[in-house]
Protein backbone atom coordinates (compact mmCIF):
# COMPACT_ATOMS: atom_id res chain seq x y z
CA UNK A 1 0.00 0.00 0.00
CA UNK A 2 1.40 3.45 -0.93
CA UNK A 3 0.76 6.93 0.43
CA UNK A 4 2.31 10.33 -0.30
CA UNK A 5 3.46 13.15 1.99
CA UNK A 6 4.91 16.67 1.74
CA UNK A 7 8.03 17.32 3.82
CA UNK A 8 9.06 20.63 5.45
CA UNK A 9 10.39 21.91 2.11
CA UNK A 10 7.06 21.09 0.42
CA UNK A 11 8.68 18.30 -1.60
CA UNK A 12 6.58 15.20 -2.36
CA UNK A 13 7.64 11.73 -1.26
CA UNK A 14 6.12 8.28 -1.75
CA UNK A 15 5.94 5.91 1.18
CA UNK A 16 5.16 2.16 0.84
CA UNK A 17 3.62 0.56 3.93
CA UNK A 18 2.42 -2.96 4.61
CA UNK A 19 -1.42 -2.98 4.88
CA UNK A 20 -3.34 -4.41 7.78
CA UNK A 21 -6.00 -7.12 7.56
CA UNK A 22 -8.80 -4.60 6.88
CA UNK A 23 -6.74 -2.69 4.24
CA UNK A 24 -6.07 0.48 6.32
CA UNK A 25 -2.81 1.93 7.69
CA UNK A 26 -2.47 2.72 11.45
CA UNK A 27 -1.39 6.23 12.37
CA UNK A 28 1.50 5.19 14.61
CA UNK A 29 3.02 3.24 11.69
CA UNK A 30 2.82 6.36 9.48
CA UNK A 31 4.54 8.47 12.16
CA UNK A 32 7.28 5.85 12.50
CA UNK A 33 7.99 5.52 8.76
CA UNK A 34 8.01 9.29 8.09
CA UNK A 35 10.34 9.75 11.07
CA UNK A 36 12.77 7.23 9.60
CA UNK A 37 12.59 8.85 6.15
CA UNK A 38 13.19 12.46 7.33
CA UNK A 39 15.50 11.63 10.23
CA UNK A 40 13.34 13.58 12.70
CA UNK A 41 12.09 12.02 15.95
CA UNK A 42 8.43 11.16 15.74
CA UNK A 43 7.55 13.18 18.86
CA UNK A 44 8.49 16.36 16.94
CA UNK A 45 6.28 15.56 13.93
CA UNK A 46 2.74 16.77 13.39
CA UNK A 47 0.84 15.02 10.54
CA UNK A 48 -2.33 16.34 8.90
CA UNK A 49 -4.68 14.66 6.45
CA UNK A 50 -7.36 16.79 4.84
CA UNK A 51 -6.78 19.53 7.48
CA UNK A 52 -7.23 17.00 10.25
CA UNK A 53 -4.47 16.21 12.73
CA UNK A 54 -3.68 12.52 12.84
CA UNK A 55 -3.57 11.16 16.40
CA UNK A 56 -0.25 9.56 17.23
CA UNK A 57 -1.40 6.46 19.16
CA UNK A 58 -4.82 6.01 17.55
CA UNK A 59 -5.00 2.88 15.39
CA UNK A 60 -8.67 1.95 14.93
CA UNK A 61 -9.60 1.05 11.39
CA UNK A 62 -12.28 3.73 11.27
CA UNK A 63 -9.61 6.39 11.93
CA UNK A 64 -7.02 5.00 9.48
CA UNK A 65 -6.34 6.51 6.05
CA UNK A 66 -6.56 4.76 2.73
CA UNK A 67 -3.94 4.06 0.09
CA UNK A 68 -2.96 7.01 -2.16
CA UNK A 69 -3.75 9.61 0.50
CA UNK A 70 -1.65 12.82 0.78
CA UNK A 71 -0.28 13.82 4.19
CA UNK A 72 1.18 17.21 5.18
CA UNK A 73 4.18 17.15 7.57
CA UNK A 74 4.99 19.99 10.02
CA UNK A 75 6.87 20.35 13.30
CA UNK A 76 5.26 20.37 16.70
CA UNK A 77 5.97 23.41 18.92
CA UNK A 78 6.77 22.84 22.58
CA UNK A 79 6.48 25.38 25.41
CA UNK A 80 6.11 29.12 24.84
CA UNK A 81 3.10 31.31 25.48
CA UNK A 82 -0.04 31.47 23.45
CA UNK A 83 -0.87 35.03 22.48
CA UNK A 84 -3.44 34.27 19.81
CA UNK A 85 -6.57 34.25 21.97
CA UNK A 86 -5.93 37.42 23.96
CA UNK A 87 -8.25 40.40 24.05
CA UNK A 88 -7.46 42.97 21.36
CA UNK A 89 -5.34 40.65 19.23
CA UNK A 90 -5.99 39.66 15.65
CA UNK A 91 -6.17 36.06 14.50
CA UNK A 92 -2.70 34.91 13.49
CA UNK A 93 -1.08 38.16 14.65
CA UNK A 94 0.68 36.68 17.69
CA UNK A 95 -1.42 38.54 20.25
CA UNK A 96 -0.64 41.49 22.54
CA UNK A 97 1.43 41.19 25.67
CA UNK A 98 0.20 42.59 28.92
CA UNK A 99 2.04 45.45 30.61
CA UNK A 100 3.68 43.13 33.12
CA UNK A 101 4.89 40.79 30.38
CA UNK A 102 6.18 43.74 28.34
CA UNK A 103 8.18 44.93 31.37
CA UNK A 104 9.65 41.46 31.85
CA UNK A 105 10.64 41.28 28.20
CA UNK A 106 12.15 44.79 28.31
CA UNK A 107 14.21 44.01 31.41
CA UNK A 108 15.47 40.82 29.82
CA UNK A 109 16.54 42.63 26.66
CA UNK A 110 18.29 45.33 28.69
CA UNK A 111 20.04 42.70 30.80
CA UNK A 112 21.39 40.91 27.72
CA UNK A 113 22.50 44.21 26.19
CA UNK A 114 24.26 45.28 29.38
CA UNK A 115 26.01 41.94 29.76
CA UNK A 116 27.39 42.33 26.23
CA UNK A 117 28.97 45.70 27.05
CA UNK A 118 29.81 45.39 30.78
CA UNK A 119 32.08 42.75 32.27
CA UNK A 120 30.80 42.04 35.77
CA UNK A 121 33.96 40.11 36.59
CA UNK A 122 35.86 43.40 36.67
CA UNK A 123 33.36 45.03 39.06
CA UNK A 124 35.01 45.05 42.53
CA UNK A 125 31.63 45.34 44.29
CA UNK A 126 29.90 42.45 42.50
CA UNK A 127 29.67 39.17 44.45
CA UNK A 128 27.67 35.96 44.14
CA UNK A 129 26.76 34.42 47.47
CA UNK A 130 26.18 30.77 48.46
CA UNK A 131 22.44 31.09 47.78
CA UNK A 132 22.96 31.82 44.10
CA UNK A 133 21.98 35.48 44.46
CA UNK A 134 24.07 38.56 43.81
CA UNK A 135 25.23 41.15 46.32
CA UNK A 136 26.59 44.68 46.06
CA UNK A 137 29.43 44.92 48.59
CA UNK A 138 29.36 48.70 48.44
CA UNK A 139 25.66 49.22 49.21
CA UNK A 140 25.06 45.86 50.97
CA UNK A 141 22.05 45.06 48.76
CA UNK A 142 20.78 41.68 47.51
CA UNK A 143 19.73 41.03 43.90
CA UNK A 144 18.09 38.07 42.17
CA UNK A 145 19.91 38.31 38.82
CA UNK A 146 22.59 40.24 36.94
CA UNK A 147 20.06 42.56 35.31
CA UNK A 148 18.75 43.65 38.69
CA UNK A 149 22.30 44.33 39.86
CA UNK A 150 23.12 46.34 36.71
CA UNK A 151 19.98 48.42 37.21
CA UNK A 152 21.09 49.02 40.80
CA UNK A 153 24.52 50.28 39.67
CA UNK A 154 22.82 53.02 37.63
CA UNK A 155 20.67 54.14 40.54
CA UNK A 156 21.15 57.13 42.82
CA UNK A 157 22.11 55.10 45.87
CA UNK A 158 24.98 53.27 44.21
CA UNK A 159 26.26 56.40 42.45
CA UNK A 160 26.25 58.44 45.67
CA UNK A 161 28.12 55.68 47.48
CA UNK A 162 30.70 55.60 44.69
CA UNK A 163 31.20 59.36 44.96
CA UNK A 164 31.51 59.09 48.77
CA UNK A 165 34.06 56.29 48.46
CA UNK A 166 36.11 58.25 45.88
CA UNK A 167 36.13 61.34 48.12
CA UNK A 168 37.26 59.27 51.11
CA UNK A 169 40.07 57.63 49.14
CA UNK A 170 41.23 61.00 47.80
CA UNK A 171 41.26 62.43 51.34
CA UNK A 172 43.23 59.54 52.82
CA UNK A 173 45.65 59.16 49.94
CA UNK A 174 49.22 60.33 50.53
CA UNK A 175 50.19 63.30 48.38
CA UNK A 176 53.39 62.39 46.62
CA UNK A 177 55.85 65.20 45.88
CA UNK A 178 56.31 66.16 42.29
CA UNK A 179 59.38 64.55 40.74
CA UNK A 180 62.34 66.83 40.46
CA UNK A 181 63.30 67.44 36.88
CA UNK A 182 66.99 66.72 36.40
CA UNK A 183 68.62 68.83 33.73
CA UNK A 184 71.57 67.11 32.16
CA UNK A 185 74.46 69.48 31.63
CA UNK A 186 77.10 69.02 29.00
CA UNK A 187 80.70 68.82 30.17
CA UNK A 188 82.50 70.99 27.64
CA UNK A 189 86.05 72.17 28.18
CA UNK A 190 86.16 75.93 27.82
CA UNK A 191 89.06 77.40 25.81
CA UNK A 192 88.80 81.01 27.00
CA UNK A 193 86.98 84.18 26.14
CA UNK A 194 86.31 85.18 22.54
CA UNK A 195 87.66 88.37 21.02
CA UNK A 196 85.20 91.23 20.80
CA UNK A 197 84.78 94.81 19.65
CA UNK A 198 82.11 97.30 20.79
CA UNK A 199 81.31 100.41 18.76
CA UNK A 200 79.10 103.28 19.98
CA UNK A 201 77.19 105.37 17.48
CA UNK A 202 74.05 107.48 17.04
CA UNK A 203 71.42 107.37 14.32
CA UNK A 204 71.60 110.45 12.10
CA UNK A 205 67.84 110.78 11.61
CA UNK A 206 66.28 109.59 14.89
CA UNK A 207 69.25 110.53 17.14
CA UNK A 208 68.93 107.13 18.83
CA UNK A 209 72.03 105.76 20.49
CA UNK A 210 73.33 102.49 19.08
CA UNK A 211 75.77 99.78 20.13
CA UNK A 212 77.50 97.44 17.69
CA UNK A 213 78.94 94.20 19.11
CA UNK A 214 81.37 92.08 17.07
CA UNK A 215 82.31 88.78 18.72
CA UNK A 216 84.90 86.50 17.11
CA UNK A 217 84.76 82.71 17.50
CA UNK A 218 87.61 81.34 15.33
CA UNK A 219 87.69 77.89 17.02
CA UNK A 220 83.94 77.26 17.04
CA UNK A 221 82.79 73.73 16.20
CA UNK A 222 81.20 73.00 12.88
CA UNK A 223 77.41 73.49 12.97
CA UNK A 224 77.44 75.64 16.13
CA UNK A 225 75.98 79.15 16.13
CA UNK A 226 76.34 81.81 18.84
CA UNK A 227 73.32 82.80 20.93
CA UNK A 228 72.50 86.00 22.80
CA UNK A 229 69.98 87.17 25.38
CA UNK A 230 69.25 90.16 27.60
CA UNK A 231 69.50 89.59 31.36
CA UNK A 232 68.25 91.67 34.26
CA UNK A 233 70.74 92.93 36.86
CA UNK A 234 68.95 90.83 39.48
CA UNK A 235 69.68 87.56 37.67
CA UNK A 236 73.44 87.79 38.07
CA UNK A 237 75.41 87.15 41.28
CA UNK A 238 78.73 88.83 40.39
CA UNK A 239 77.91 92.49 41.13
CA UNK A 240 75.40 94.27 43.31
CA UNK A 241 72.18 94.65 41.31
CA UNK A 242 71.23 98.10 40.04
CA UNK A 243 68.14 99.32 38.26
CA UNK A 244 70.30 101.53 36.00
CA UNK A 245 71.90 98.66 34.11
CA UNK A 246 71.13 95.44 32.32
CA UNK A 247 73.35 92.78 30.74
CA UNK A 248 73.71 91.43 27.22
CA UNK A 249 75.11 87.88 27.08
CA UNK A 250 76.79 86.01 24.21
CA UNK A 251 77.42 82.26 24.35
CA UNK A 252 78.92 79.72 21.98
CA UNK A 253 80.74 76.50 22.80
CA UNK A 254 83.59 75.88 23.46
CA UNK A 255 84.16 79.54 24.45
CA UNK A 256 83.16 81.07 27.77
CA UNK A 257 80.01 83.15 28.00
CA UNK A 258 80.71 86.89 27.91
CA UNK A 259 78.41 89.63 29.24
CA UNK A 260 78.28 93.34 28.54
CA UNK A 261 76.85 95.88 30.98
CA UNK A 262 74.58 98.31 29.11
CA UNK A 263 72.10 100.99 30.24
CA UNK A 264 68.74 99.73 31.46
CA UNK A 265 66.81 101.45 28.69
CA UNK A 266 64.16 99.66 26.57
CA UNK A 267 65.55 98.21 23.37
CA UNK A 268 63.95 99.26 20.10
CA UNK A 269 62.86 95.90 18.62
CA UNK A 270 61.09 97.25 15.56
CA UNK A 271 61.91 95.82 12.17
CA UNK A 272 65.47 96.69 11.19
CA UNK A 273 66.39 98.17 14.59
CA UNK A 274 67.75 94.95 16.17
CA UNK A 275 70.17 93.34 13.74
CA UNK A 276 72.07 90.04 14.12
CA UNK A 277 74.36 88.18 11.71
CA UNK A 278 76.57 85.10 11.92
CA UNK A 279 79.43 84.94 9.43
CA UNK A 280 80.16 81.23 9.04
CA UNK A 281 83.27 81.86 6.98
CA UNK A 282 84.86 84.59 9.07
CA UNK A 283 83.49 83.06 12.34
CA UNK A 284 82.24 86.45 13.54
CA UNK A 285 78.90 87.17 15.22
CA UNK A 286 77.52 90.71 14.86
CA UNK A 287 74.70 92.36 16.82
CA UNK A 288 73.55 95.96 16.55
CA UNK A 289 70.87 97.45 18.77
CA UNK A 290 69.16 100.81 19.21
CA UNK A 291 67.84 102.20 22.46
CA UNK A 292 64.24 103.39 22.49
CA UNK A 293 65.03 106.90 23.76
CA UNK A 294 62.39 108.61 25.88
CA UNK A 295 61.30 112.18 25.23
CA UNK A 296 63.87 114.64 26.54
CA UNK A 297 66.58 112.03 27.12
CA UNK A 298 68.04 111.90 23.62
CA UNK A 299 70.77 114.46 24.40
CA UNK A 300 71.72 113.25 27.88
CA UNK A 301 74.87 111.22 28.31
CA UNK A 302 74.22 107.70 29.66
CA UNK A 303 76.92 105.41 30.98
CA UNK A 304 77.66 102.18 29.19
Amino acid sequence: MQIFFHDLSNDSHALTLPPTADGSIPFHLIYSKISETLGIPSEYLLLKHQRRILPRNFSRSSQSIESGSLIDVSLRLFGGMDFQNRVGSKFGGGGMMSEAQANIDRRERLRKLALETIDLKKDPYFMKNHLGKYECKLCLTLHNNEGNYLAHTQGQRHQSNLARRAAMEAKNSVIKPAPIAVVQTRNVIKIGRPGYKVTKSRDVHTRQRSLLFEIEYPEVDQGMQPRHRFMSAYEQKVEAPSNNYQYLLFACEPYETVAFKIPNIPIDKKEGRLYTNWDRVGKKFTLQLYFAEEAGRGGKNQGS
